[in-house]
C-alpha cells in the first residue's frame, strides 16, 4: 500500500488516500465536495512494514562498520595477519 496526496481543485481541500499503486490513476473523489481531486506530484510515502532484502541495503562499503573492504588504503587502527610473512632480504634490528 501506498499514501498519496490529492488536492480538490475544485474547493482547495487537501487530503491523503491509502491505496495499492496500481489504483493511483482511479477517479479520487475528494472527501468534502465529491469532485475528482488532482494527485500532488512527488508526494509518495510506502506504508506497511517489510523487512529489507540484500537489494534493499547499501553495498557493503557504505555500511556502518564495515571491514569488507578498504578503499582509501587506511590500516583503520588494526593490522591483518594473512598467515605468512614477507622476507625482504634483510632483516630489522630494533636493538632488542
Amino acid at each position: 500500500m501506498a499514501l498519496y496526496e490529492y488536492r480538490c481543485d475544485h474547493c482547495g481541500t487537501a487530503f491523503e488516500k491509502r491505496m495499492p499503486m496500481r489504483d493511483v490513476l482511479q477517479f479520487v473523489p475528494c472527501p468534502s465536495c465529491g469532485q475528482q481531486a488532482k494527485k500532488l506530484m512527488g508526494t509518495f510515502a510506502v506504508v506497511g512494514r517489510a523487512e529489507a532484502t540484500e537489494a534493499d541495503k547499501p553495498p557493503p562499503w557504505e555500511r556502518e562498520g564495515s571491514d569488507d573492504f578498504d578503499l582509501d588504503g587506511d590500516d583503520h587502527g588494526h593490522s591483518h595477519d594473512h598467515g605468512h610473512s614477507h622476507d625482504h632480504g634483510h632483516s630489522h634490528d630494533h636493538g632488542h
